[in-house]
């Protein structure tokens, strides 16, 4: 499968919102501080950032036949520079494209269009998230430099390689 990576443009943006709330309700089964608003949607609160903000970019993950998630990037001033080069904020793959390949395949093939210096974390209890960026490791031949830390009280697992 050949996937794409289309920057997500202020026309989209509802549907970036959309993936979002998934994304979130995901997570929030690691995070008991992500909650729901008074509409019972989980909202990223700095998503406008996304699209007024030089550094912070939004793409969608597509196949030819639909839209298969989607990556937050962080760079310029939105990463320490002496570490990475990009921050991949969120990586969000949906649930019906999940176990197959797909996600793996798709990281793979984003980082080989942007090569660079990379950190990418997850929440440490996120046992699944942590395995998935193993095997983009493993299957990319990166080695990897991994270390802890804690933000807004959640330990988090953080790998830095490059491409």
């Amino acid at each position: 499968m050949d996937y794409c990576f289309p920057r997500i443009g202020l026309e989209r943006k509802h549907v970036l919102e959309n993936l979002m709330t998934l994304f979130l309700h995901d997570l929030s089964e690691y995070a008991d501080d992500i909650l729901i608003d008074s509409d019972g949607l989980h909202r990223f609160d700095v998503l406008d950032w996304f699209f007024e903000k030089e550094g912070l970019i939004p793409y969608f993950i597509e196949s030819e036949e639909a839209i298969l998630g989607f990556i937050l990037i962080q760079s310029g001033e939105y990463t320490n520079l002496e570490l990475a080069d990009y921050v991949i904020n969120s990586f969000f793959i949906l649930k019906r494209y999940r176990g197959q390949g797909i996600g793996t395949a798709a990281a793979s093939e984003f980082i080989k269009q942007y090569p660079g210096r990379y950190c990418v974390s997850q929440l440490k209890e996120n046992v699944p998230a942590v395995r998935f960026w193993k095997r983009v490791y493993e299957r990319n031949h990166l080695e990897f430099r991994e270390r802890e830390r804690e933000e807004d009280g959640h330990p988090l697992l953080e790998q830095f390689f490059s491409v």
